[in-house]
């Protein structure tokens, strides 16, 4: 063998994952053999024990030719798991919107309809988990394989598990919404006509549909979204979703809406609107429209002029006021009381920290003393003192950044609120946080907004 030696090179190697194993013999002349048992050995020696491919060897043997990188040794593998998943068998997505129709009109008459189901139909499926299978490497070590992870159904009001808890099924005749990732399935109500002298007012639990009016002097409150397919007179409307009215408000100084929701509507005339989310309609005119989203309002008049309208964030229109000076006025972003808050909070955060630290240092030197000294009762009863008070700080803290948090998203949004439009008359009053400006003169396409604490109008 030691003659066999000098006449040919032998390695192995092994690949980074330790699954592979590669032999390359090179021969320096014909007639010498190589037995495979001496290669088996010396992968031994190389500790590569599993899977190897004994009828690759002896074939690299009998033949006497040079071979670079064969694969000699193959391992197992190993297979992680796929996790479970969740499928939604119903659109997530739960709004009315206007449609742009190809000559620019924007229609507010056919807006798309809610997703019914029917009790017992399949609302989402579960694919289940799969289990790892665990590999071997060439070197005999097994490596043990990651399982999927489980997937959690959320299931909300009016919707169960399936006996095999792989499937949510409906529990009644309604619509899906979403509460988070909870399903919950809303019944709803739908009244075929106007709401008045026939129905009385409506107070639902669930969803509203309205294919007529809604009169004068009537209420209507739901926990669900509210459609209107006519118009809203001098009512009431209440919604803790969506609210839908296809063909507008017709107030009369009498309207109350209230919507949690976005709202949508032909044209807002004459009403007091309080909605927590996007308002988007044609015209607002002598009404006082208060939203925490942004409003835009578009179509063929795109008009606001008269009253009060605020906004938390963008106003956008083509019209604002009008050529008669009437007084028109603009509020957006956040109110002087909160940056108030803002500035007692950051005070109060900075000072709660300092106590943190200072609670945090004197509860390791109480430790320290209590190791040492075991039966020292008073630094043991400071230690549990101040521990105690640690926790509560801790919390307090905690709320605070919270709140913090929130208010400056808040007072952040003021810099990018703006009212934009073609065109804004002069008795159009902008007030934007704590700083005001009037409309002396037309301005034409222009943006109106907040830049270092000064407002500015902008062209575009």
């Amino acid at each position: 063998m030691s003659e066999d030696k000098k006449k040919f090179d032998i390695a192995v190697k092994i690949s980074d994952d330790y699954y592979k194993a590669y032999l390359s013999i090179e021969f320096f002349s014909s007639d010498v053999k190589v037995k495979p048992e001496e290669v088996i050995r010396l992968l031994k020696e190389k500790n590569v024990i599993f899977g190897l491919k004994y009828n690759i060897i002896e074939a690299i043997c009998h033949n006497g030719k040079t071979v670079f990188n064969e694969v000699i040794a193959e391992g197992i593998p190993h297979e992680n798991g796929q996790d479970a998943s969740i499928e939604h068998l119903v659109n997530k997505e739960h709004k009315a919107k206007p449609q742009v129709l190809d000559d620019g009109r924007v229609d507010f008459k056919n807006m798309g309809f809610v997703e019914m189901v029917k009790e017992g139909d399949l609302l989402a499926v579960k694919h289940p988990l799969t289990k790892g299978k665990n590999g071997t490497t060439v070197t005999g070590k097994v490596i043990k394989a990651r399982d999927g992870k489980e997937a959690v159904f959320k299931i909300g009001k009016n919707a169960k598990l399936s006996p095999d808890g792989m499937k949510i099924i409906a529990e009644v005749d309604g619509t899906v919404t979403f509460d988070g990732d909870k399903i919950v399935v809303v019944k709803l109500l739908e009244i075929k006509g106007d709401v008045g002298v026939e129905t009385g007012n409506i107070d639902f639990q669930g969803e509203v549909v309205v294919n007529g009016n809604v009169t004068s002097g009537y209420k209507i409150s739901c926990e669900g979204d509210l459609t209107v397919n006519g118009v809203v007179e001098g009512a009431e409307l209440s919604s803790r979703g969506n609210i839908t009215i296809s063909r507008g408000i017709q107030g009369h100084d009498a309207a109350f809406i209230t919507c949690e929701g976005q709202l949508t509507s032909n044209f807002i005339n004459s009403a007091n609107v309080n909605c927590k989310g996007d308002i988007e309609t044609g015209a607002i005119m002598n009404s006082i429209v208060k939203s925490d989203g942004k409003i835009v309002v578009k179509g063929k008049k795109g008009l606001i002029v008269g009253g009060e309208i605020t906004s938390k964030s963008d106003i956008e229109a083509n019209v604002v006021g009008s050529e008669m000076g009437i007084i028109t006025s603009i509020k957006m972003g956040v109110d002087v009381e909160v940056i108030e808050e803002l500035k007692t909070l950051t005070t109060e955060v900075k000072e709660l920290m300092e106590m943190h630290d200072k609670l945090d240092k004197s509860i390791k030197i109480l430790k320290l003393k209590v190791e040492q000294n075991p039966e020292d009762e008073r630094s043991i009863f400071m230690l549990k003192k101040y521990s105690s008070n640690f926790l509560d700080l801790d919390v307090q803290l905690s709320e605070k950044r919270v709140r913090l948090k929130m208010i400056n998203e808040l007072v952040n949004n003021i810099r990018g609120a703006q009212l934009k439009a073609k065109t804004i008359y002069p008795g159009t009053r902008v007030k934007i946080g704590s700083t005001s400006y009037y409309v002396k003169y037309a301005l034409s396409y222009t943006i109106i907004t907040k830049d270092k604490g000064d407002i500015v109008t902008i062209g575009y």
